[in-house]
């Protein structure tokens, strides 16, 4: 299998297989420079093992490095969830207003769309820490044994 460019792929990385649960895969990441900055709270509070899906379903055996990463799409999932709410709020606030309220000026329905966005914005972060969104992190490929 012919390693996916850089380009297609960000933010993949190696790792050795811990242990294989049917598709469910655990995964000790190698550490690296970006290891520093990471915001992985999975990986930092779990001794530094994270738990990947294997959904094509490639043969792997434990001590395996394997290259994982996530799929685009719950990257563009997760950045709509976070993104749209807020957006939405502050047009339903403003609207809000200018329909109680027409002789209202634009700084009045402007700040209560302001209000409505960050009301959003909190909910959708609420929702996410009781709730969070799967991680998206799969099996790409194996490197070696």
């Amino acid at each position: 299998m012919k390693p996916a460019p850089a380009a297609e792929a960000p933010m993949t990385e190696t790792g050795k297989v811990r242990e294989v649960r049917e598709n469910l895969v655990i995964v000790a990441p190698e550490r690296s420079g970006e290891c520093f900055g990471c915001m992985n709270q999975e990986c930092k509070s779990g001794a530094g093992f994270i738990t990947v899906e294997n959904p094509a379903g490639l043969p792997l055996k434990t001590g395996q490095t394997v290259e994982i990463g996530l799929v685009g799409r719950s990257l563009l999932g997760q950045a709509l969830t976070a993104l749209l709410p807020p957006l939405f709020g502050f047009l339903l606030g403003f609207n809000f207003v200018r329909l109680l309220f027409p002789q209202a000026a634009d700084g009045a329905s402007a700040g209560m769309g302001v209000v409505f966005l960050f009301a959003a914005a909190f909910v959708v972060y609420f929702v996410r820490k009781k709730h969070p969104a799967g991680k998206g992190y799969k099996v790409t490929r194996i490197i070696g044994e």
